[in-house]
């Protein structure tokens, strides 16, 4: 706060001075005409005095005296005529004018202080500039207690803040507060605009933070979930609910189908778990119905994915790659498979098992389109400046070749 402060002064200062000089300048104008005049007349005098003694002296006579007398007189008349005008015009500032700029520029920072004392922003900027060691502190400790303080502190005084709120809702989360994490999440959809990217997520949050408080996807549970998956219809949480939800009334190919979709765009964190509950769904499945099981999984295409050497010098090993296999002239995937370009080259079997959707699967397809895209955003929708594979159209077989599919273009 001194570093403000010394800002303010000299800034203060600095209004002093330009009003100022005006006055001054006027003043110091003033007496150089009124010097000058009096010089003159001393001019004059001495001058008449040096006449009058040549008079006397006989160098001049009286007729030549009187006309350079006339001529003396003449000068100083027109000297007189001019000083009074020049100093009028310079000198323009009165007594009361000179009291009354005084006054402002003392004014001036009172004024100035008056108006930021009450509308200023100084209890902000102190915030601001102090905040930092005391979340520094709060992240020193053991608990989240005083993050969490810190933060409630600072959304009690500026509540339109959806950064904040998120941030809040996290650290209740992460502390089992499952109840004000929920409230903090419906306090940042109040405040995130409905444009922004991150609103489905934080949709699909909410109804995760109401799943925790009812132990199961209930009505409004179910209620956000749609409403992040009209926004966004590959929102991760959303589909990972909807996935525990089939598995829990025992429809486990659909809670595969659910997880499969939520995989493609899942975290590593969150992904493990997803994998987790897709093995399990498969193990209650073919427990339950085996045999249909593995006759469906019989159908199915194969593809070595590698990428080409002079592209691979250009990606991290941990850039996105995902394998889908599609309809032919269809958009939808039936299969898909997310891996990173560490795992190239690598074998990849695409079949019923990796079904995008329960009643969308390859074995009902005697022919699918396969390609491969590595994502520099991590996401599903092609962009430019990815990389892809030729459209490969293959034959669904249960007994399928491997056919090499080779990551060699970037998409324009």
């Amino acid at each position: 706060m001194i570093e403000l402060w010394l800002v303010i002064i000299v800034l203060t200062l600095m209004a002093m001075a330009i009003l100022c000089w005006p006055l001054l300048q006027a003043k110091t104008n003033t007496v150089i005409e009124i010097n000058r005049k009096q010089e003159n007349i001393s001019i004059f005098q001495q001058r008449l005095a040096e006449l009058e003694q040549e008079l006397q002296q006989g160098v001049l006579n009286a007729e030549s005296f009187a006309e350079l007398k006339l001529e003396l007189e003449k000068n100083l008349l027109t000297d007189a005529a001019d000083l009074p005008a020049k100093a009028a015009t310079r000198f323009s500032i009165s007594r009361g004018q000179t009291l009354t700029v005084l006054a402002v520029a003392i004014a001036l920072p009172i004024i100035s202080l008056g108006f930021y004392s009450k509308f200023g922003s100084s209890e902000e900027l102190s915030l601001v500039l102090n905040s930092p060691q005391q979340i520094q502190n709060a992240l020193g400790k053991p608990t989240a207690v005083q993050a969490i303080a810190l933060l409630e502190a600072e959304l009690e005084r500026a509540p339109d803040n959806p950064e904040g709120w998120y941030m809040l809702a996290g650290a209740y989360m992460s502390s089992n507060q499952f109840d004000k994490g929920a409230a903090a999440f419906s306090q940042v959809l109040l405040y995130l605009p409905e444009q922004a990217e991150q609103f489905p997520s934080v949709i699909g949050q909410y109804a995760q933070a109401l799943f925790f408080i009812d132990n199961k996807v209930t009505a409004r549970v179910k209620i956000q979930i749609n409403r992040a998956l009209i926004m966004d219809n590959q929102e991760v949480v959303s589909l990972g609910l909807l996935g525990i939800d089939a598995f829990e009334q025992q429809q486990y190919q659909l809670a595969i189908d659910y997880w499969n979709q939520s995989l493609l765009n899942a975290e590593p964190n969150a992904a493990e778990a997803l994998k987790s509950g897709i093995a399990k769904a498969r193990e209650r499945l073919a427990t339950g119905d085996q045999q249909v099981t593995a006759a469906v999984n019989k159908l199915k295409v194969v593809v070595d994915v590698d990428i080409a050497a002079e592209l691979k010098s250009q990606l991290a090993g941990d850039a996105v790659l995902f394998v889908f296999a599609r309809p032919v002239g269809g958009r939808i995937p039936l299969a898909a498979v997310k891996m990173t370009v560490a795992e190239l080259p690598k074998r990849v079997v695409l079949d019923d098992s990796l079904a995008m959707m329960a009643n969308s699967k390859i074995s009902l397809q005697k022919k699918v389109e396969v390609s491969a895209r590595i994502s520099l955003s991590g996401r599903p929708i092609s962009e430019k400046g990815d990389f892809e594979s030729t459209l490969l159209v293959l034959e669904v077989r249960e007994v399928a070749d491997p056919v090499k599919l080779l990551i060699d273009k970037v998409v324009e």
